[in-house]
């Protein structure tokens, strides 16, 4: 009905603009109405807009956090965490009109996933990961987010897998996510025998990921020699 309704006015006012009994009849001196005929925004477009706000939300989380940081006073730092998490919350809302407008917007579930995961909410995090790859398999950075999700529910297993995956598919994003590995391992407190292997495996992928690299950059000064 929208279409149907720009075609009529737009034809509407081309017969304003070409009859000349309109100007010589009206005592408006012959001035055309204003007529918007300006090309309304697709679904994708509109997607974006909101995609976009959402993303101006994450980087105001993200000074608030600075902020927050600075301070040692539990009164002053939670003032601004608080700020982040309202802003957080902003981003959930705009990344989800965004994926209503065009479901296909990969990214935008991927920001959907990470304003989620800001706010605590894992498991929805980790569902809105999980539509930006289904969507576009190779988007590593919704993979990387994705094993930090599953590290927060303990879910060391998957969270390896993905880092597997990171490791064949991006080498820095997979150094992203064993940094966080590290992170969580020294924060538990409690070393259970799954902890501990998993302390183990960190370990041996640190080693392997060291290795592979000075074989990469060996081979790329040999070739550089030939």
């Amino acid at each position: 009905m929208k279409r149907i309704a720009l075609t009529a006015i737009t034809l509407l006012a081309a017969v304003f603009a070409t009859s000349g009994s309109f100007g010589a009849g009206s005592t408006g001196g012959g001035e055309l109405p204003n007529v918007s005929t300006a090309t309304p925004k697709t679904p994708e477009q509109i997607a974006n807009g909101h995609y976009q706000a959402g993303l101006r939300h994450k980087k105001k989380a993200w000074k608030n956090e600075t902020k927050a940081a600075k301070y040692e006073e539990p009164g002053k730092r939670d003032k601004y965490l608080a700020r982040a998490r309202k802003s957080y919350r902003k981003a959930v809302d705009k990344q989800t009109e965004a994926l209503k407008f065009y479901p296909a917007h990969y990214e935008a579930a991927n920001e959907l996933g990470y304003a989620l995961r800001k706010t605590g909410d894992y498991k929805k995090a980790i569902g809105a990961y999980n539509y930006a790859l289904k969507i576009n398999p190779k988007f590593y950075q919704a993979m990387e987010y994705r094993g930090e999700a599953l590290l927060a529910l303990g879910l060391i297993g998957n969270a390896k897998d993905d880092y597997m995956q990171l490791f064949r598919g991006d080498r820095e994003l997979a150094r992203q996510l064993m940094s966080a590995m590290v992170t969580w391992f020294e924060s538990q407190e409690l070393q259970t025998d799954s902890v501990t292997e998993f302390g183990s495996w960190i370990s041996e992928r640190q080693k392997l990921a060291e290795m592979t690299q000075d074989l990469s950059a060996n081979n790329a000064r040999g070739w550089q020699d030939r």
